[in-house]
């Protein structure tokens, strides 16, 4: 039976172990491994799904969750080797690797920046932000990156012109708006129904910005790969058959969103699903080359190793590809429309 640890500490002294089976001892027993997620959100329920629904157990998986706050932290610990899988932000595996680490993208669970920048009544549009406080998670992260692009579009530098603070999760962020500790903060769906019943602005809807980036992913390392690809295959197929799952399966889906969450309103988690998951997770889950490329120029003005890097080298999509071309995916999908 899986369990569920949250851990919102950086994971100096755990050490988890893990085992990875082959040949014939995989034959007799379940795989057992840990994986991380990095956000209580819509983005990364998909774990859970799989998780909830025995998806990782069909495939030969005895899974172990635990939530490690913030994309960054994720990233340390599967550096660490306390966890084989992430789920975060690309973001996090990019900047890892350009300070020498071997994360990878193995699966984009979405491809482009889902936030809502939303503000204090009196804020009426992004540029009244110049000079004020806005909340992302950590420095480096899908919120850092994603703020940063919204306040360029209106001529505004995040280092100069705003206070750019470490807040948290979204709940957290939030929360700090709510008490005036910011004037701006970056939120994703369902708080964006909560924000507008609270008379908060939406200043900007960042997925109408169409800007391509990896903000949800399942990040390895090439070392676990190379010491087992088969895990490494049967966690991609069980992410594939938990989106098959969460957008066929909708009324079990949603009962693991609200549990996931830890909301109570219907009307929330409903916005949750439709905006967050229909809309935005991809039946075949690449990673977006674009998406990476654009997190490299980005990094490029504080980070020198970003410049002159192809996004292909922060990937590892031949799990997904083989079983794209074996004709799986589609056959899933053609199963459901009969």
């Amino acid at each position: 039976m899986s369990r569920i640890a949250r851990i919102t500490a950086p994971l100096t002294v755990l050490h988890i172990l893990f085992c990875y089976c082959s040949g014939s001892a995989a034959a007799q027993s379940q795989d057992k491994l840990i994986i991380a997620y990095s956000a209580i959100s819509p983005f990364q329920v998909i774990v859970k799904v799989a998780e909830d629904s025995g998806i990782f157990g069909k495939n030969g998986l005895e899974t172990k969750l635990v939530f490690i706050e913030g994309g960054s932290r994720g990233a340390q610990a599967l550096l660490a080797g306390e966890v084989p899988f992430v789920v975060s932000d690309g973001a996090s595996a990019v900047t890892s690797r350009l300070a020498g680490a071997d994360t990878t993208i193995i699966i984009g669970l979405v491809n482009t920046f889902p936030y809502t920048l939303i503000s204090a009544p009196d804020i009426k549009e992004v540029g009244d932000l110049k000079g004020k406080k806005v909340a992302i998670s950590r420095f480096g992260s899908a919120t850092d990156i994603a703020t940063r692009f919204a306040l360029r579009k209106v001529g505004l530098n995040a280092d100069r012109d705003v206070a750019m603070l470490q807040i948290g999760a979204q709940n957290a962020r939030f929360a700090a708006l709510k008490a005036g500790s910011v004037q701006a903060a970056v939120i994703t769906p369902p708080f964006t129904l909560t924000a507008r019943k609270l008379g908060f602005k939406s200043l900007l809807n960042m997925v109408d910005l169409n800007l391509p980036t990896v903000q949800s992913a399942v990040l390895t390392t090439d070392s676990v790969i190379r010491r087992n690809p088969e895990l490494a295959m049967k966690v991609v197929k069980s992410f594939i058959d938990a989106i098959h799952f969460y957008r066929t399966q909708k009324k079990e889906s949603i009962r693991i969103l609200k549990k996931f969450l830890g909301y109570t309103s219907d009307e929330e988690v409903e916005e949750a699903y439709n905006e967050a998951g229909l809309k935005l997770v991809p039946i075949k889950p690449y990673p977006t080359l674009e998406g990476i490329q654009l997190i490299l120029q980005t990094l490029e003005q504080n980070n020198p190793k970003a410049k002159n890097r192809r996004a292909e080298e922060f990937v590892n999509v031949s799990f997904l590809e083989k079983l794209d071309r074996s004709g799986y995916i589609d056959q899933l999908y053609a199963k459901a429309s009969k």
